[in-house]
């Protein structure tokens, strides 16, 4: 009986703990989910900048980069809503292109 009563204490101490990771890695992965959306809008930002150095502003590549952008900020907005770009540098303007 004893025994019992220790078991089902281990067992709900365990549970708790395994609890309280679960939660604390989701957190982590959520923010790890927003950098790397960070870092696929800074890729396609660098590689817009370099297209349109290298064939114009107007040019067909500078206007794939451009609607590659425009999703993947999309997709960020839609998985994160409007806070994901508080953590992004957005220092360009491309509707002005």
């Amino acid at each position: 009986m004893v025994w019992t009563k220790m078991l089902l204490k281990m067992i709900i101490v365990s549970s708790l703990a395994g609890g309280l990771m679960l939660f604390g890695s989701a957190t982590n992965a959520r923010a790890n989910e927003r950098d790397s959306c960070n870092q696929d809008v800074q890729r396609w930002e660098h590689k817009l900048d370099r297209d349109i150095d290298r064939h114009g502003v107007n040019s067909r590549q500078a206007n794939h980069d451009r609607h590659e952008l425009h999703e993947a900020h999309e997709s960020c907005q839609r998985r994160f809503g409007d806070d994901w770009h508080d953590h992004h540098d957005n220092d360009h303007d491309y509707d002005r292109r």
